[in-house]
């Protein structure tokens, strides 16, 4: 082996095409086998030996910070509903340029909101695995030029920093103190783009999406390119709420 070991600060969970912001603490599904024993009285030497039958999945597991916000509470209270989503975990841009991810059909188990004052209020999640987990090791396209624009409720233009580029996959937006919405418009010749989580088609603004209020507040808004058989990619805006009002 002569790899250099990399790290995974940056790795993305999607349910049904939505990457879920202000997550740490992720583990992945482990699998194990039941094992049975086939040793007879004629097994070489005396020695035991096994054969695997079925195998079990582990769950998926991580913890989110919980802001109250509608899409927390989504994802809280959906485990009553006992759906199963597509989930697909994807390992960061600077590991295999993020090519590599996981995908399974599953249910979620656990939604446990801790809010003990020892720290930010978080939510603690469980994800059953149904089946077996597809591995993609091909990163979809994403946006292509000229990536995305983003606009305000007041029809203002926002500048992105830095400036948008096949390579970046973070961007810094100031907002107007006296925003409320921003609609994103984004850029993809090859598969579907999802909009914090909404399907949008390229070159069509998305719907207006509710910011965080007050001067510095922070809302995180990820653009998710799918394709078949490739393993998603998402770029993530980081709309900042700034000092100086809408002109």
């Amino acid at each position: 082996m002569t790899e250099q070991a990399k790290c995974t600060i940056g790795v993305t969970i999607l349910q049904n095409g939505l990457a879920i912001g202000e997550l740490y603490e992720p583990t992945l599904p482990d699998t194990t086998g039941e094992e049975s024993d086939t040793s007879s009285q004629n097994n070489d030497g005396g020695v035991k030996t096994k054969c695997i039958g079925w195998l079990t999945n582990g769950n998926l597991s991580f913890k989110k910070y919980y802001t109250g916000s509608a899409a927390d509470e989504t994802l809280r209270t959906s485990i009553s509903d006992r759906t199963f989503y597509n989930w697909t975990v994807v390992m960061p841009h600077n590991f295999n340029s993020g090519a590599n991810g996981y995908s399974w059909n599953g249910q979620i188990a656990k939604s446990t909101l801790v809010a003990d004052g020892s720290a930010p209020a978080y939510l603690d999640m469980e994800v059953t695995v149904n089946g077996k987990m597809t591995p993609t090791s091909t990163a979809a396209t994403g946006l292509t030029t000229t990536f995305f624009s983003i606009a305000d409720d007041g029809a203002n233009a926002l500048t992105p920093s830095p400036a948008a580029s096949a390579t970046v996959f973070e961007y810094e937006v100031e907002a107007y103190s006296d925003t409320v919405t921003v609609a994103i418009t984004p850029i993809a010749t090859t598969g579907t783009i999802y909009v914090n989580g909404v399907i949008v088609a390229t070159t069509v603004a998305s719907g207006a999406i509710t910011l965080n209020s007050g001067t510095g507040s922070v809302t995180m808004i990820p653009i998710t390119v799918s394709e078949l058989n490739k393993t998603p990619t998402t770029t993530w805006l980081k709309v900042r709420i700034g000092n100086t009002a809408q002109p």
